[in-house]
């Protein structure tokens, strides 16, 4: 069975991950928890290429530009 992804907003997942690199930054964290917290950033980091990626695939589809260079829609 797949793993559904969470879906998340782009600047949540922004500030989480901002949250994420302070804590590991801090060296305040047990190893155990600087590695918990390297794995949920590497998923969020994911996350939010994805989601970089369908909003430019959104813009490209949505976007054409003629032998002229005027942009339609």
């Amino acid at each position: 069975m797949a793993e559904e992804k969470e879906k998340i907003k782009f600047e949540d997942g922004m500030k989480r991950l901002s949250e994420i690199v302070t804590k590991i930054e801090s060296n305040k964290e047990s190893l155990e928890d600087t590695i918990k917290l390297a794995g949920e950033a590497q998923k969020l980091g994911q996350q939010l290429e994805d989601i970089i990626k369908d909003a430019e695939s959104k813009l490209n589809k949505s976007t054409v530009v003629d032998d002229n260079d005027k942009v339609e829609n």
